[in-house]
């Protein structure tokens, strides 16, 4: 099974609906729904997440916390060590949320990335996509087609 970490722009194009983002990150969690790969975010990705789409709000909250736990249906949550922290710390990355995001991806097995933002991980180990990207890697990886059906 593929396992992919989601960077956190990719999320919030979903949960925020983003145009022109949203589509295909809708794509990319239908598929993961119906099990033909997984994806992962990490828990400070989590914790990211609240606080932008809540703004601090408190009456924003609550549905916020509704939308992250439907999320969690479809995304795995990994958490972050030490060990992940101190390599993000000691990296070169001049970006520390980057760098801890691909700690995180690496030490949990990922074999890749999907982001909108490709040049802040120009650095990493693994392949990075954007949803596109992703769907044609995985195709030709797994010799699978994948179209949604409108109805």
């Amino acid at each position: 099974m593929i396992k992919a970490l989601v960077d956190t722009n990719v999320l919030l194009d979903y949960l925020a609906g983003r145009e022109p983002f949203y589509a295909s990150a809708r794509k990319l969690m239908v598929f993961a729904n119906m099990g033909d790969y997984e994806l992962w975010m990490s828990s400070s990705q989590v914790a990211d997440l609240f606080y932008l789409l809540s703004g601090g709000r408190r009456s924003k909250q609550m549905a916020v916390k509704k939308a992250i736990m439907e999320l969690r249906d479809i995304v795995n949550v990994c958490s972050i060590g030490v060990e992940e922290v101190d390599r993000a710390l000691e990296s070169p990355w001049s970006d520390f949320e980057d760098a801890l995001v691909h700690q995180v991806a690496m030490s949990f097995g990922a074999r890749c990335i999907i982001t909108r933002n490709q040049a802040d991980f120009t650095m990493s180990a693994i392949p990075t996509f954007d949803c596109t990207e992703f769907f044609e890697w995985i195709e030709e990886k797994e010799r699978i087609h994948f179209e949604e059906v409108v109805l």
